[in-house]
Parts: C-alpha cells; sequence; structure tokens
C-alpha cells in the first residue's frame, strides 16, 4: 500500500485519512477514537480499554482543508457510483460512506 505523509495526514491510496503521531502529540489529548498512531494509549495491547465517555471528550476545530477535501472526495466518488455503478462498486460505496462518516462526524452537512 502506497501512502502520502501529508504532515499531519497520512493519505492511504483509498483516499483515507490517518493522523500522523506528531499531529496526535501536538493535539495533546486522546480521543478515544482507537487512532491507528495514538501516542496516549496503548488500546491494542488491552483488552479491557474502553472508550471515555462522549462527555468528556474535547472536540477540536477541523481545518477548513479539510473539510473542502472530504467534501471534494465525496462528490468525486458519488459521481463515479453514478457513471459507472458496475466498476469499482463496492470500493466506491465504501469511500461514499466514509466520507459521509467524516463529515457527519465534523459536524458538517
Amino acid at each position: 500500500m502506497t501512502t502520502y505523509n501529508t504532515g499531519d495526514w497520512i493519505v492511504t491510496e483509498e483516499g483515507l485519512y490517518i493522523a500522523t503521531r506528531d499531529f496526535l502529540i501536538r493535539r495533546g489529548y486522546c480521543c478515544a477514537s482507537r487512532c491507528r498512531n495514538c501516542p496516549y494509549i496503548n488500546w491494542r495491547e488491552d483488552p479491557t480499554w474502553k472508550p471515555i465517555p462522549a462527555e468528556h471528550v474535547r472536540r477540536m476545530r477541523v481545518a477548513p482543508r479539510s473539510l473542502a477535501a472530504a467534501r471534494f472526495l465525496l462528490k468525486q466518488h458519488e459521481a463515479a457510483l453514478a457513471r459507472d455503478p458496475e466498476t469499482s462498486i463496492n470500493y466506491h460505496q465504501r469511500m461514499v460512506a466514509h466520507y459521509r462518516g467524516l463529515l457527519e462526524h465534523w459536524q458538517e452537512r
């Protein structure tokens, strides 16, 4: 798998954004999302790990550039499904679900 590092994010070939360890350290807290590069807890090694209650999770502001990229990529995958639904349908459906989930999580509608 080829990835591209933008400093704060690693972007996979599938277009998924993964926060870098440096970004998570600068953010200063664990968001309880089980981030792949989380420097705060080793949840993979602890079968009893549970996220903290939602009311204790601090929110962060999402960069306008990240919102614009997610909206753009969502439209691209929706257009690909409308144009040629038989080619890579599973991939585009997964990506549409991913970007809709991101935008919903970021409270973007």
